[in-house]
Formats: structure tokens, C-alpha cells, sequence
């Protein structure tokens, strides 16, 4: 089984970390990396696709699923670095599941100074970075949706993936780390400035008919949250709410990881669990428990809307 990672990138100072890092990922497993760039790279178990004319990191992905050779593909990016062993576990993971579902896809957890999260929209679990069977794309209509200029692409992948039967899993231990690699890089030309409220909206109409009682505030949709916090909400390795009772509490939850990640100090499971016991509390002197604000910055608490 060959695995193809792709890595879109603007920056060439960049891109050598980040091939070093997937090589030493996947030192024991059969496997290419494809960058696509504008800039060229030469490089032992590298194919460069070149960008020609850049259209933003969408369509670079997808230029690079397009060229991948391999049978299982894995996105990457040049800021974050795979853990040893990370790939592994994702291709033992995958090999023990893809059997009881119709489609699977697997994401890394994502590690930014003290806490492990992963992102969820509606409810439902979707991988920031992923791994999968170039089968399964194929099956979910492909890669990422270029009806999207920057944002919601991911959201809208894993959504697929969950309408066609399958399941987006975590994959514990398989962590993806944010690096401050791009200090003194610059910063890539923003094509989609301002397109994110515009991406929202696309992306509600296509799937929030699907999920009643949500509201329409991206705020109370699009939720970080801890991976050591999935089991309060259900399961260990994934994100899937269908009780409308559990909103709030993803809600909460995510409070408090973007409050640790905001103050760069973790949330442990002990201030989790009386978090959510005293919020549910709070939350029940209000008319409307399910849409009361929910707030993680300076402090995590709950507001009338």
C-alpha cells in the first residue's frame, strides 16, 4: 500500500523542514511526497507539480490529490510537523476500520502549545489534516469543493463523508503539531480576503437544513475542542451529537479550549467535568438552554444572547 502526502506551499524556505519531517513520518512505509508550489523543489522521493497560476490553497490541494500516485493519501501542510509514529497509527487505524464503514476518513489531532483539538461543525467531527483511501474521495464526489474560496472546504469534506454513511475518526496519538515556521516568511498574497462570512453562508445553506436546532451563528457551529474531552461528549474518537441536549455541552467544552489555547495553559479532565456541571446549571435558568452564548476567550461562561 503506497501513501502519497501532499504539500501545497508558497514558501520555498519552508518546504525542506516539511518534506524532512513526512520522510521521518513514514520512514518504514512506502511513500511519495507530492509538493505543489511555484517554486521548484529536487528532492529523493519528491514529485514537484507546479502552480503556474496560484488560485489559492483549494485548488493547490487539489492539483496535488490529482498528481498523488499512492492508494491512501494524506493532506499536510508546511507549518505543522507529524509526530513520530503519527503515520502508523493512522495507516493501523485504518487498516482495523475502513472494514465496517462505506467511507473513512482520518484525521490528525492538531497540538497548538498546551492542548490537543480537533474541529467539529454541526456536531460532526472534520480532520484539519487527513489521511484516507483515494477511494473514498472518489466516492464523496473527490477532494475539496472549489465552490469555496479559502475557508470551509475541510468542513464540507468531512460532511460528505458522513452523508455518504462513513465516519470522520480521530486518530488518538497521531498529533500534528503547529510550528512557528513561518516567522519571518511572510505571509501568503490573501486572494479570499473577507470571503469567510461568504463561505459560512455557502456552507450552512448546503448542509444546515441537515441539523435543526443549531441556530445560524458560525460562532455556535464551527467548535474546536479538546481531544481529551471527546469522551464527556459521547465517544473517544470522534465527534457525532445527535442528542440536541449535547449541543451545549460541545458548546461548553469547546469555551474551554479555546480558553486554555487562548491563555496557553491546559484544562484538565477535573476542571472539564465541573465546567459542564455548573454551566448546565447556569444554563437552565434560561428560556432557551440550546442558544444561550457560550464564550471562551478571557474566561469561559454563558450569556443571554
Amino acid at each position: 500500500m503506497k501513501l502519497s502526502f501532499v504539500l501545497p506551499s508558497l514558501f520555498p524556505e519552508l518546504i525542506d523542514g516539511a518534506i524532512e519531517a513526512a520522510h521521518a513520518a513514514a520512514a518504514d512505509i512506502d511513500h511519495e511526497i507530492v509538493v505543489v508550489s511555484p517554486h521548484a523543489t529536487s528532492r529523493e522521493g519528491v514529485r514537484w507539480v507546479p502552480e503556474t497560476s496560484p488560485r489559492g490553497s483549494i485548488a493547490a490541494c487539489n492539483l496535488g490529490f490529482a498528481a498523488a500516485t499512492g492508494d491512501v493519501i494524506a493532506l499536510i501542510a508546511d507549518d505543522n510537523r507529524l509526530t513520530p509514529g503519527a503515520v502508523r497509527l493512522a495507516m493501523a487505524h485504518l487498516a482495523a476500520r475502513e472494514g465496517a464503514t462505506p467511507a473513512l476518513l482520518l484525521g490528525f489531532p492538531r497540538q497548538s502549545g498546551p492542548m490537543t483539538f480537533v474541529g467539529s461543525v454541526y456536531g460532526r467531527y472534520y480532520p484539519y489534516f487527513f489521511l484516507a483511501r483515494r477511494t473514498t474521495l472518489d466516492r464523496v464526489g473527490g477532494g475539496f469543493d472549489e465552490g469555496y474560496r479559502k475557508h470551509y472546504a475541510d468542513p464540507d469534506l468531512g460532511q460528505r463523508v458522513w452523508a455518504a454513511g462513513g465516519r470522520c475518526e480521530v486518530v488518538r496519538g497521531a498529533v500534528i503539531v503547529d510550528v512557528d515556521s513561518r516567522a519571518g516568511a511572510g505571509q501568503a498574497p490573501d486572494k479570499a480576503l473577507g470571503s469567510q462570512a461568504s463561505d459560512f453562508a455557502r456552507f450552512a445553506a448546503i448542509w444546515g437544513g441537515r441539523y435543526p436546532g443549531w441556530g445560524d451563528a458560525e460562532g455556535g457551529i464551527n467548535l474546536d475542542v479538546g481531544v481529551d474531552f471527546l469522551p464527556l461528549l459521547g465517544v473517544p474518537d470522534t465527534v457525532a451529537i445527535d442528542d440536541p441536549a449535547r449541543i451545549l455541552d460541545l458548546r461548553v467544552l469547546s469555551a474551554l479550549t479555546t480558553l486554555a489555547l487562548h491563555h496557553g495553559v491546559p484544562v484538565g479532565m477535573g476542571r472539564a467535568v465541573q465546567a459542564l456541571e455548573y454551566l448546565r446549571w447556569v444554563a437552565g435558568i434560561a428560556p432557551d438552554a440550546l442558544n444561550i452564548v457560550v464564550s471562551g476567550g478571557n474566561r469561559a461562561g454563558l450569556a443571554r444572547p
